[in-house]
Order: C-alpha cells, then structure tokens, then sequence
C-alpha cells in the first residue's frame, strides 16, 4: 500500500505561492522530511489520512531576487533566487520510504486559473513556460502572444531556455520584423534566465542600421512559425517622470513607466516618548526636550494615461512585495497605495490613477546626500567633461 495517495500539481514544476499540496494515507506513524540539496529544511509527522503543504515550506529558502546583469544576449539568474530543486521523503516503521521530487520555483498565479489547471491534471508550466508555441516569458504584462513594451519600461524577459538537441546549447530565434534580419541567442538548456532586448536592439542597430522596435520570437521546435512578439511603443512624452521596478508574481522584476510629477510629503512619527521633560539646573525646573524626531516620506506620483492591460498591470505591482521607485539618481524601496482604485470594467477611454509610495524605513538624519564623486572636486581624469584644466 503507497503511503503518498495524491500529489498536485502533478508535474515537476510547481510555484510556491501556490498550494503544493502531498496527500498522505499512513496506518502508523509516518516521519517525513523536506530537502533542498542535501539539506534537510523541514521534518514532519503523522499519522492516518492527512495532507502536507510544501509550499511556504520552500518559499522560506529563497534568496532575494536580483535583476540579472551583463550585456549578453541571454542573461543567467542567480541560483537559489528563482528556482530550487526540492525531495519530500517519507516513511513508517512497516513501509519502505516514498520519494517525490521536483523544482520549486518563487511566485504564484491567480487562485481561478490554478484550480482549472489542477482539474485538468496539467499547471502552467505546461501551459506556458514550456510551450515555446505561445508567450514563454516570465512577463505579467499580458498572456497573450504579442508582448507590448513602452520604450522607457524595458527589462530584461525572464524564460527557461529550451533544450533542442541533447547535449547541445539552447537556443531562441529573434526576427526584426521588417528587415526580416535574424539572431540567434543561445544558452544552456534548462537554465532560467532573462532576454536582453537592450542588447538586441543594439544588435540590429549595428548591424543593420535599423532602430528594431518589433520581434518575432520563433518557436525553437518549429522554426518557421512564430511564437510570440515583442513590441517596444514610443512612451508618453512629459517634463518630469519616474518609474517603478517590482518583483512581479512569477517571481521576476518587471517596470512600470509612471508619467507626471512627483511630490514628497512628510508627516513627523508622533510617539508618546518623544517629548519629554528634562531638569535645568540652572533655573531648578524642568524644560521640555525630545529625542531626534523620526519623520516619514511619501511620494504621490500620477501613473498617467494607461490602457486596460496597463492598469491590470500595475495591480500586480501594487500586491507585490518587492517595490522600487526609481527616481532621477536614486532608487528607494518603496510600498505602494492607493486611495481610490476605480475603473471601469469595460474601458472605453484611458485612464490614471494615482498612487501613494511609502519608503520603508524613517529617517531622522536629513544630511546632504553623497554624491558621486564624494566630497572631493572633480578632477579631469574623471567621467566629468570640463573645457577647463583642473
């Protein structure tokens, strides 16, 4: 008799903002442990019918998410911040151990589309991720095939590279849309890293002299039909802007292009301990003091005119964990609110909102920032052009 009666999602690959969920039938005591490696992270037991949930579990192990950075085509991300690689163990005095394994990877989707999935004993790595068919990208800008861009909104895009011959290198096929000009990037299979579309716009600005603001990205098991599309849109033009950097819920950042203003707010920490009464002296009386005041900032900024998508978009930005406003010379870890958050269910005109961005930390020393160069002046054998001989 199998100890493990039910699994879900079934397949290898599973999400860990999603239920991982290992159902359990044990006539006696059943100890089970969860590994990551060869580290064990978690032991349980248990006894009769009863159900283990592996998802907050793994999600406990991951590191922290760092955009990938280099200036090649395809750019591998850290190991250890996206995807890990789990055993669930497990056993009784009278039953040989059962072993499940699989790759856990950080994020989630909505409740509605898993449930389906899982009625249909498939998950959306099946589905997506490794349908190299369809919109393989990490993105949640959209589903759908064609991928829209603003010019100022550019990341790299997130994919699992896809293994077209055994023991050969991966690879991915983009073709500039008018041209028809072609490049392949390569990379090793299996491994979870982001297109560099910097980097291929720059190819075929070199190359063939062409400004490429449409892809066609092949399907690498068909290369004659089409898998999906980037389009990079010219971005709304303004005096001022900012934008947003957020981890999205496949666990990748992505941007958010906010146009308009900016304007900071601050509101002191009103604490019962922060004035006091102190003895003088001098006088033999006491005189109100207060410690250093702790006051709080919060930047308001207007998104701007957004379509549908757009807005449906940055709702996975608001209920993100991970939230950047990247201002002209400094990115501040931020969480995002809005006070109203209305919009029409069928849009036929576009819309703004407007969100409130609190950075997570107060502060009482308001001293200069650094700069750059520190305190010292500029020499001439810095980045800093001067017509004079310093």
């Amino acid at each position: 008799m199998s100890l493990i009666t039910g699994f879900y999602p079934q397949n290898g690959n599973v999400f860990t903002r999603n239920p991982i969920i290992v159902k359990v039938n044990a006539p006696t005591l059943a100890t089970y442990t969860v590994s990551v490696g060869e580290t064990v992270i978690f032991t349980g037991n248990g006894v009769g019918a009863f159900t283990v949930n592996l998802a907050d579990i793994l999600e406990s192990v991951f590191t922290e998410t760092e955009t990938p950075a280099g200036n090649g085509y395809f750019l591998p991300y850290q190991a250890g911040s996206n995807k890990l690689s789990y055993k669930f163990m497990i056993s009784t005095d009278n039953a040989p151990a059962e072993t499940l394994m699989g790759t856990a990877w950080k994020g989630g989707i909505n409740k509605k589309d898993f449930r389906t999935l899982c009625q249909e004993n498939s998950d959306v790595f099946t589905k997506k991720m490794l349908d190299y068919s369809g919109n393989f990208f990490f993105t949640s800008r959209t589903y759908g095939w064609t991928i829209t861009i603003k010019e100022t909104e550019i990341e790299p895009l997130a994919f699992i590279m896809p293994e077209i011959v055994a023991g050969e290198d991966g690879h991915i096929v983009i073709v500039e849309a008018v041209t028809h000009n072609t490049l392949t990037v390569e990379g090793t299979p299996d491994t979870f890293g982001a297109l560099n579309i910097e980097a291929v716009r720059k190819y075929f600005f070199t190359e063939y002299g062409v400004l490429a603001n449409m892809f066609d990205v092949m399907d690498p098991y068909y290369p004659s039909r089409v898998a999906c599309r980037i389009s990079i849109e010219k971005a709304q033009e303004s005096v001022e802007r900012c934008a947003v950097r957020f981890l999205n819920s496949f666990g990748v950042y992505e941007r958010i292009d906010l146009v308009g203003s900016a304007t900071i707010q601050t509101a002191e920490a009103q604490e019962e301990n922060t004035i006091f009464q102190a003895y003088d002296e001098f006088t033999d009386s006491f005189v109100k003091s207060r410690n250093r005041t702790e006051i709080g900032l919060s930047y308001k900024v207007k998104t701007g005119v957004k379509r549908g998508d757009e807005l449906a978009f940055i709702q996975d930005m608001l209920a993100s964990d991970s939230v950047y406003l990247v201002l002209p010379g400094q990115e501040i870890k931020v969480i995002p609110m809005v006070e109203q958050n209305n919009r029409a269910y069928i849009q036929t005109t576009p819309e703004s909102m407007e969100i409130t961005f609190q950075p997570i930390e107060n502060e009482s020393n308001f001293t200069a920032v650094r700069t750059k160069y520190g305190a010292r002046r500029p020499r001439i054998f810095t980045s800093v052009f001067s017509e004079q001989f310093n």
